[in-house]
């Protein structure tokens, strides 16, 4: 199973096994104190026979002087016994009183709670299995879904690359009189390359091989690849060389998606700046800015019409596997900032360098 796929499995089995747990305390309270009265009814049918034959081995059998105040055939309590009054035929003077202790009858009601106790564990067992039977049963159909959506969607995706690489190479071969009209156009394939890596990487759990590269070298590299689709922001890169040892290929999609949208979500003649200090590096923008920030890394979250809402759910999903962290803080109108937290990775560093 996938992180989806266990996600709704687990919350499944706790609706499932929640409901059925209520059910069975409520049931099985009913039946205790069921099994309480039926024992009380038991009890005082046995006194009414003890007081007949005036013989038993569990109660207290005593002959009481008659009075009014002495209700008869009646179960009554008091701080040492259960008891009732029962009349004796032929005498006017007494009744016979017939007594259980209670701390007998505590020790028959430990017994009803211990059989009660041993019916609710039992009962939860089994709704537990059920409920994990039920789980699987139900995101069965789902899993085969999303089997065939992602199936799907790698098809299309292979079908992409034909007219992709096609549309690439006859743009090198055009002139360049209408250099604005190829610019554009060659930005249009970047796009559609970026929107088909993270479709990619939402469906693909491979991170590629774990390498030791320099931050710096990939940050450039980056910029380098979004200065000429931007021309109208400036990029400054703040940041000393520092050697980390991880997955090269999800740094590079991790930063692709926080620039990029640095980069569309930005001002006319904003700024992108990227800073690392003290294993800490910030990609800060003077964009629009987010309203609701501790959404951002929700799957098919978004604040605009563009995109599809998984660039920044990819960040967050590469970031947790390769043990970094990620805090965002915006303001609206302002911009935003990215700050990931490199210490899990990085190895060492070198001197700084400034470039504007």
């Amino acid at each position: 199973m996938n992180k989806v796929e266990i996600k709704s499995f687990l919350r499944s089995v706790i609706l499932f096994f929640g409901s059925l747990s209520i059910l069975i305390f409520i049931l099985q309270n009913h039946i205790y104190h069921d099994k309480v009265q039926s024992h009380q009814d038991v009890l005082y049918a046995q006194m009414k026979i003890a007081s007949l034959n005036l013989e038993s081995h569990i109660f207290d059998i005593t002959f009481t002087p008659k009075s009014k105040e002495k209700e008869l055939y009646k179960m009554l309590r008091d701080k040492n016994s259960l008891y009732g009054y029962f009349e004796i035929f032929g005498s006017k003077k007494y009744f016979t009183k017939v007594s259980y202790p209670l701390s007998s009858f505590h020790k028959d009601i430990d017994l009803i709670k211990e059989e009660n106790r041993e019916q609710i564990i039992q009962s939860l067992v089994v709704a537990f299995i059920l409920s994990i039977l039920f789980s699987l049963y139900a995101l069965y159909p789902l899993k085969q879904s999303l089997q065939m959506t992602n199936e799907f969607v790698k098809d299309i995706l292979h079908d992409f690359n034909t007219p992709i690489s096609t549309i690439r190479l006859n743009l090198d071969l055009l002139p360049n009189e209408n250099s604005k009209a190829k610019t554009r156009i060659i930005a249009a394939v970047k796009t559609i390359l970026n929107l088909q890596k993270n479709l990619k990487d939402y469906i693909d759990e491979d991170l590629g091989e774990i390498e030791i590269f320099d931050m710096r070298t990939i940050v450039e590299e980056r910029v380098d690849f979004l200065c000429g689709s931007y021309p109208h922001l400036q990029f400054s890169i703040n940041m000393q060389n520092l050697q980390v040892y991880t997955y090269k290929d999800a740094m590079v999609r991790i930063l692709d998606n926080i620039l990029s949208n640095a980069c569309k979500y930005n001002k006319k003649e904003g700024k992108v700046i990227i800073t690392l200090d003290d294993h800490f590096l910030s990609i800060r923008d003077t964009g629009i800015g987010i309203k609701h920030p501790q959404k951002v890394f929700d799957r098919f979250y978004k604040e605009t019409s563009r995109g599809l809402g998984i660039g920044l759910h990819i960040v967050d999903k590469l970031a947790k596997k390769m043990h970094i962290k990620i805090k965002v803080a915006s303001t609206l109108g302002k911009g935003s900032t990215f700050t990931l937290n490199l210490s899990e990775v990085a190895l060492h560093e070198e001197g700084q360098e400034t470039l504007g």
